[in-house]
Formats: C-alpha cells, sequence, structure tokens
C-alpha cells in the first residue's frame, strides 16, 4: 500500500469526482484536509483512504477521514483492504481504537451518509459499530435577518483576537476552525458597544458553502445575534454562486428550523477497537 506522496490532491480530486460526483469535493478542500503532520494518505489514483491520529495522553485514537474506491474497482475488496492498511497504519502508531466521521478540528463529513448503503455495508462487514450520528441541514440563501441594535457584524481579520478569545473562553474545541475561518476571511465576528465579541460564524472551513462553527456567547443569546450572524454567512455564500448553503454537524436543530433550515443530509459514525 502507498504512502501520501503517491498520489498528488488533483489526483484524489479526479477519483472523488469519479466515485461520489455530488460532493464537489476540490483538490483544495482535499488537501486541507487529508494532508498534514497528523495525516497521512494511502493508496493511489485508484483508492485511497486517509487517516489523522490523535493522542489524548497515553491514549491514542485515529479518525477515517476519507475511504474512495473508483467505480471500476469497487466490488472487488479494494474497500476492505483500504480499510485494512489504515488499521495496520493506525496500529503501527500506538491508536488502540479506529473511528469514521467526526474528525474534528479537519473533516469532509461527519460522518458516513445514511444513503451510502455500500458504504454502511462495508464498515459493518469490517466489525464496525455504530456510535453515534449527525445531521446537516441546508437553508436557502435568500435568508435575511435584522442585526440587533448596538450589534455590528464585521469579517473577522488580523489575529482575530475576538472571535479567537471568545472560542478559548466557551468552545475551545472550535479555535483551529475559526482560525482557519480568519485565515480564509470567512469568519464574521458579532461586537457589542464596546467593541466585545459577542458572537462568530465560519463557513467555508473545509467545505464550500458549509457553515460551522457558529455561537453567540451564552450571555448574549436569544437576543438576535445568531439569527443575523445566521444571515451574514448566508450572504457570503450568495456571493459566492451558491443558492443554498449546508449548515454542518447541526447542534441545535431548532434555532436552524426557526430560520426555514431543513435537514439535508444524516450521517452515521462508526468505531471499532484496534
Amino acid at each position: 500500500m502507498t504512502v501520501g506522496s503517491d498520489i498528488t490532491p488533483d489526483q484524489l480530486a479526479a477519483l472523488c469526482a469519479s466515485a461520489m460526483p455530488d460532493e464537489g469535493l476540490t483538490a483544495g478542500e482535499l488537501l486541507h484536509v487529508c494532508w498534514g503532520d497528523d495525516r497521512v494518505l494511502l493508496g493511489d489514483e485508484r483508492g485511497a483512504v486517509g487517516v489523522s491520529v490523535r493522542r489524548f495522553g497515553e491514549f491514542v485514537a485515529t479518525w477515517m477521514l476519507l475511504l474512495v474506491v473508483h467505480p471500476d474497482e469497487q466490488r472487488h475488496g479494494r474497500a476492505r483492504a483500504l480499510i485494512a492498511a489504515a488499521e495496520q497504519w493506525a496500529r503501527e502508531q500506538g491508536s488502540r481504537r479506529m473511528l469514521v466521521g467526526g474528525a474534528v478540528p479537519w473533516y469532509l463529513w461527519p460522518g458516513v451518509d445514511a444513503f451510502a448503503t455500500p458504504a454502511l455495508a462495508c464498515f459493518e462487514a469490517a466489525g464496525y459499530d455504530i456510535c453515534g450520528d449527525g445531521l446537516n441541514m441546508a437553508l436557502a440563501s435568500g435568508y435575511t435577518h435584522a442585526t440587533p441594535a448596538g450589534v455590528v457584524l464585521e469579517h473577522e481579520t488580523g489575529d482575530g483576537a475576538g472571535t479567537i478569545e471568545l472560542c478559548r473562553r466557551v468552545w475551545p474545541h472550535w479555535e483551529d476552525e475559526a482560525a482557519r475561518a480568519i485565515e480564509l476571511g470567512t469568519c464574521i465576528a458579532a461586537r457589542n458597544a464596546d467593541g466585545g465579541t459577542v458572537g462568530f460564524g465560519c463557513h467555508g472551513v473545509c467545505r464550500r458553502g458549509w457553515i460551522g462553527p457558529m455561537g453567540t456567547d451564552p450571555d448574549q443569546q436569544h437576543g438576535g445575534v445568531g439569527s443575523a450572524l445566521l444571515a451574514a454567512l448566508v450572504a457570503d455564500i450568495r456571493a459566492d454562486g451558491l443558492d443554498r448553503a449546508q449548515i454542518s454537524w447541526v447542534g441545535p436543530v431548532g434555532f436552524y428550523a426557526s430560520a426555514g433550515a431543513v435537514v439535508s443530509r444524516s450521517f452515521r459514525l462508526f468505531q471499532r477497537n484496534l
């Protein structure tokens, strides 16, 4: 089984386009998610698996970021061979568990699409158990909402200190994603009259047109800040030429449903002890 350098982001994008054309994954998105110090790509232009290892003290776990096989190679055991290779690599890193989906902060999906029947069957046959689920919601790009009085929305720039500080205080697991959005120019911050950051929202962190993370300071919730941020993110996505936004890995369904969003995709998370 060959490793990372034997397949380029362009080749991987072409492979994904052949196997799952509706996803529209770009070479840039794949490069960002599947390549890195804690990540490796196994395979070639006919089939590949991307994995990421994480260490939590003495406990080591590995996440499967991507499993893709060219249509001509499917139903010939290639996916199972790639899974086995990923598991072997994980064991060599000292990993005790393999998870599929849910690889915060860099992920292409929250899990395995619930309508991807062959993939679901493949992981079940490989000994994986369901350990969770996730939802995406779709929102039309015409959504608007007024900004509350005394609040200003602006694209976060520079070091994004306001958003980063808010993340560190309330949602430390979102800091890397927020920093990525600040770098890309796709993070919008909400400031109060004193210039303090009371909320933020991001889009395009890993996937074009996908919203998340976003949050409002718990002390400022229920005042319309979150809805205004959502509208600003949707406006950005509309300006990018898309007619709807995907709200990724939704937490509070009710909040987004009140804006007119509907559940658009469902995912299953899998795991297996190694």
